[in-house]
């Protein structure tokens, strides 16, 4: 006699064998230059500069960030930087910490709800303020400050 699982057995084992990675992520990775549910593309490094104490993005240059409800993530390794900029209203823009607190895995934007989504397993929820909307996550997402002028963004990083 075979063994009979639940839909709901099926389904956590499922995941499991993806390796806790979010199935739509495993599907469209590397087809979108755009932020989708499960894929936020790095930001184009000729709008990007880095300095001590901030990070300046040039929006001319920023490919990944012209339309109203995408967003792109700053990494760099050498400052420990993992960040990720919404532009989630026209003229309006937040950065926040790029990654999940609960597993530490990349967030994308859902703007249809105006949340970040980690990409793991169990979607971990945050607003545009870091907060968490839903859990796991056990603490809210880092902020940044950041101020727009002269089609400039600049991050305060400190």
């Amino acid at each position: 006699m075979s063994p009979v699982i639940s839909r709901r057995e099926w389904v956590l084992q499922s995941a499991q064998l993806i390796g806790g990675t979010c199935l739509c992520q495993a599907l469209l990775a590397g087809t979108h230059e755009y932020s989708t549910c499960c894929f936020t593309p790095e930001l184009e490094p000729a709008s990007l500069t880095l300095e001590e104490k901030r990070v300046l993005i040039d929006l001319a240059q920023a490919e990944s960030l012209r339309p109203v409800g995408s967003a792109a993530n700053v990494i760099n390794k050498e400052k420990s930087l993992d960040i990720i900029v919404v532009h989630y209203q026209k003229g309006r823009y937040a950065v926040l910490s790029g990654l999940c607190t609960h597993a530490f895995r990349p967030l994308s934007y859902v703007h249809s709800r105006r949340l970040l989504q980690c990409n793991n397993y169990g979607h971990s929820l945050f607003d545009l303020k870091g907060t968490v909307v839903k859990g796991p996550a056990p603490n809210a997402l880092k902020s940044y400050e950041v101020m727009l002028a002269n089609g400039k963004l600049e991050i305060n990083i400190e």
